[in-house]
């Protein structure tokens, strides 16, 4: 679930009166089960609940505080160690966990309607949560962090700015400390965009998984009955056309992904030939090794260089064995995670733990 869809829901129980709690995961150490961002928010005197914050003990204990809390517009922080023992309410994960609870009515609707609109658009800047014990949360979207001191009465030094402006670029949520204050900095950047090139099973099994993923699809292939609306319902943008001149049509970028499925060799390689030449984080292209090596012989007698050859990742996807084009297609998508969260490392290991 992501911050769209919370943002969305908070407008929607708000619009009805509700008084609303909304609880993020904002630091952690060693193993939790919640992860920095995760969100959770809770209504109503039977404690509905939409999103997550981890899940276990420490999600009901949550569950539990916001309701004690509301209807009382506040912020707080609450810090738990989930290293106590097995039979801790905690948990055993053997690390600890912070969370903001924060509680809004609806005269913060503008504020959830505003947070809405700035994800769906891509607008780019950061959402800035002050936390104030039991004082009215402060939470804010600004497009420029220069201007943090103007919608607060906090003065902030030009060091902690710089520190909000670090966070930001790093694109990833942290907690920030100010003289006591606890500033937790959420950037909002561009959602990756995931370029699949052919129509067929394995390119409908992906649209299925990366729609959980907060990516943008666009699924290309010369063919209007595999590249249709009813085929790929979860696509954003659905490109029927030839492939040769296919780039002329998308944006490609530092963030973009790149999968090469098409229906035959040709293709692959028509396609193969412009990708090279982009900025992708990421191009796979699926195909055994012999068919790999003979693509990549035929491009180099084009000109294209063994350095710009070397970034494509073929034969595609991490090595699960899989079989199916379902399961072809989840180890493509997992392979786009470890991508996206741990960059070009060679291997990953099972992760295993030592028993002696």
């Amino acid at each position: 679930m992501n911050n769209l869809e919370i943002f969305k829901k908070a407008v929607s129980i708000l619009d009805n009166g509700e008084t609303i709690a909304l609880a993020t995961v904002i630091s952690t150490t060693g193993s939790s089960p919640g992860k920095v961002g995760y969100k959770m928010l809770l209504w109503g005197k039977a404690g509905s609940t939409f999103g997550t914050v981890g899940g276990g003990l420490i999600e009901a204990e949550i569950i539990n505080i916001a309701k004690n809390i509301l209807p009382k517009i506040e912020s707080r922080a609450y810090s738990f160690k989930l290293n106590e023992g097995q039979d801790d309410a905690k948990g055993i994960c053997g690390g600890s966990i912070e969370l903001l609870i924060e509680t809004f009515d609806n005269k913060s609707q503008p504020l959830f309607k505003e947070l809405s609109k700035v994800l769906e658009t891509q607008e780019k800047g950061v959402i800035v949560s002050i936390i104030s014990p039991e004082k009215t949360p402060e939470k804010f979207f600004l497009k420029n962090l220069n201007q943090i001191n103007t919608v607060t009465d906090k003065e902030f030094s030009s060091e902690t700015i710089e520190s909000i402006k670090k966070t930001a670029d790093k694109e990833k949520s942290a907690k920030i400390l100010e003289k006591g204050i606890v500033i937790f900095v959420e950037p909002i950047f561009e959602q990756p965009k995931l370029y699949i090139f052919g129509g067929g099973h394995i390119s409908y099994y992906m649209s299925k998984y990366v729609k959980f993923l907060n990516v943008r699809l666009t699924v290309c292939d010369y063919r209007e009955e595999f590249a249709n609306e009813i085929r790929f319902p979860d696509a954003d943008k659905i490109i029927v056309g030839n492939f040769e001149n296919i780039f002329d049509k998308i944006d490609v970028d530092k963030s973009s992904y790149i999968v090469l499925v098409t229906s035959g060799h040709k293709y692959d390689e028509i396609v193969l030939e412009q990708a090279v030449k982009t900025d992708a984080k990421y191009i796979g292209m699926i195909g055994s090794k012999k068919k790999t090596l003979s693509v990549f012989k035929r491009l180099k007698l084009k000109g294209i260089s063994e350095e710009k050859l070397s970034r494509v990742y073929s034969p595609i996807g991490l090595s699960i064995g899989a079989v199916t084009p379902e399961e072809i297609a989840l180890s493509i998508v997992c392979e786009l995670i470890k991508i996206r969260r741990l960059g070009r490392i060679p291997k990953i290991d099972h992760m295993k733990i030592n028993l002696s």
